[in-house]
């Protein structure tokens, strides 16, 4: 049996371009991953585009393209952003594939002949003027929990409840600003109130965050209710097999994405040997805390229904804000990914994002001053400070080579953070490695200050030298190493000076070496960098 891990980020949705609150959860998965490779282990990263649903369709036809065509041209964009943000997936794929068809199909007959699946005639919103029935997300008015307006048909973004369209309190359509009317439909229900003992059993093992546990322990006091699966023609999605005219709801088919992910990666073609490769692997899912409810309640009781593990982990994230607002495609408060990228190098996000994200649910607001600030202070002045201060005095007075010991002294008090860092790492406590990492910046930094590197030089003591730069050196690319999962743009440089082929994190020092001249590996930035 594998040891080998999936860790998955919830799959974007293929119906716009990017932004960093999409590039804040990739950051978070991806460092962890890169963390976990570092130590050792066997990671298998997924990600890929949720690319059906009625927004998809009416943006298509608003662009006079196929829905194929936008999902498709998304779905490159999205690709190209995540490589320039060195977010290292194993596979990313798209869940308009017909392997995703295929497992949908599949675990839908056996949810059938489970009894899982009992079909109800339901009453649907309808939008008269534009002929079609108006999936939840095009409709909004007042939350029927909290009272907050401007709200969505299935889920408010206020107060985190979920509900029925009907419970909306005055309901209009987004399309036309009309009041819709109902129409009876024939739709299939999931059986989720007959599984709330398993869930709540379930929850009670998945490693969660407490707060998100008790989240979505509300739940179970009102009593899960049965989950429609069912969406009406007009729809871009998977059909429902014998059912012409009714389609899926995006919600069942989108995670299944990820193991459609997964079979793509590994070459796989069928739902046998996908289900294979998925059970026998420990599985962790990033998300926002905008869709716990669906990997906290829907997500696992479908799995276990159709044979297949559930979530070992849910790992939730909050969202990043901008002076207070939530970052949103749909409400207009974001920076394109792709802005950033063609100002900006994304080490630089990165770590600015890894020195705000801990373990919690707390959302991160972007300030781009603070930024700033950040960056010329931890990555210029203290980290790319430790090599460029020394490197210089190895080249001129040291043939381009670290000498053959180091300050054992120093050495032995700077690596008693080792297994802290590595524990932070596995806690997924970014901002704690990122605070470590940079006390022990901050005392090689005076380190080499109070042993004058420069003195020495002209002294003429080249023996005490050699160990300063040697010792200072090693530092540096031990502290570079450290943050590589976070920052692995700078970190390959400084392997690349060091002349090594992978990033070694060990207590013993590298003594002997040629090492090989570097520029500038990060530049200062100023408030004009950050204008978008």
């Amino acid at each position: 049996m594998s040891t080998e891990k999936i860790i998955t980020y919830a799959l974007p949705y293929a119906n716009g371009m990017l932004h960093l609150g999409h590039i804040l959860g990739m950051v978070q998965s991806d460092c962890y991953v890169r963390s976990q490779r570092l130590l050792g282990e066997k990671v298998l990263y997924l990600c890929g585009d949720d690319a059906h649903g009625t927004p998809i369709m009416l943006n298509a036809m608003k662009q006079e393209i196929t829905p194929d065509e936008l999902v498709s041209k998304y779905y490159q964009e999205h690709v190209q952003d995540i490589e320039g943000f060195n977010i290292s997936f194993d596979g990313y794929h798209t869940t308009h594939d017909a392997l995703n068809t295929h497992i949908v199909h599949t675990v839908y007959h056996r949810l059938m002949e489970k009894g899982a699946i009992i079909e109800k005639s339901v009453e649907q919103a309808y939008d008269e003027s534009q002929g079609m029935f108006l999936p939840d997300r095009y409709i909004k008015g007042i939350c029927p929990k909290c009272g907050a307006e401007d709200q969505y048909g299935d889920h408010c973004e206020v107060c985190g409840k979920t509900y029925g369209i009907k419970e909306l309190k005055s309901p209009k359509s987004i399309l036309s600003g009309g009041e819709p009317v109902w129409k009876a439909s024939a739709h299939d229900f999931y059986r989720l109130s007959s599984h709330q003992n398993y869930v709540e059993k379930w929850l009670d093992t998945v490693v969660i965050q407490d707060s998100v546990k008790n989240k979505l322990k509300e739940w179970f006091v009102e009593g899960l209710m049965d989950w429609d699966i069912t969406r009406d023609d007009p729809y871009f999605g998977i059909g429902i097999p014998n059912k012409p005219g009714k389609y899926f709801y995006v919600w069942l088919d989108a995670p299944f994405g990820y193991l459609t992910s997964l079979g793509k990666t590994l070459g796989l073609e069928t739902f046998e040997d996908v289900a294979l490769a998925w059970n026998c692997r420990q599985v962790e899912h990033f998300i926002g805390k905008d869709i716990v409810c669906f990997h906290g309640v829907f997500w696992p009781s479908v799995l276990e229904q159709a044979g297949l593990r559930v979530p070992d982990r849910l790992q939730v994230h909050g969202f990043l804000t901008m002076s207070g607002d939530k970052m949103s495609k749909s409400r207009g408060t974001f920076v394109q990914a792709r802005a950033y990228l063609d100002k900006l190098p994304p080490d630089l996000i990165r770590y600015y994002f890894a020195s705000r994200l801990s373990p919690s649910v707390s959302d991160i607001d972007l300030d781009w001053e603070d930024f700033v600030l950040k960056i010329n202070a931890d990555l210029v002045g203290k980290l790319a400070n430790i090599g460029s201060r020394s490197q210089g005095f190895a080249h001129k007075h040291m043939q381009g080579k670290l000498g053959d010991k180091v300050d054992l002294v120093f050495w032995n008090n700077l690596i008693r953070e080792h297994e802290a860092i590595a524990g932070a790492y596995k806690e997924i406590n970014l901002a704690k490695v990122c605070r470590l990492v940079m006390m022990l910046c901050d005392e090689t930094n005076q380190y080499i200050a109070d042993k004058k590197p420069w003195v020495l030089a002209k002294s003429e003591d080249m023996a005490e030298l050699g160990m300063v730069v040697t010792t200072a050196m090693n530092a540096f690319r031990y502290l570079s190493y450290w943050l590589s999962p976070v920052i692995p743009e700078i970190a390959e440089k400084v392997k690349e000076c060091l002349g090594e082929e992978t990033f070694v994190l060990t207590k013993d020092p590298l003594l002997g070496s040629k090492i090989h001249e570097f520029g500038h590996l990060v530049a200062r930035i100023s408030s004009e960098d950050v204008t978008f």
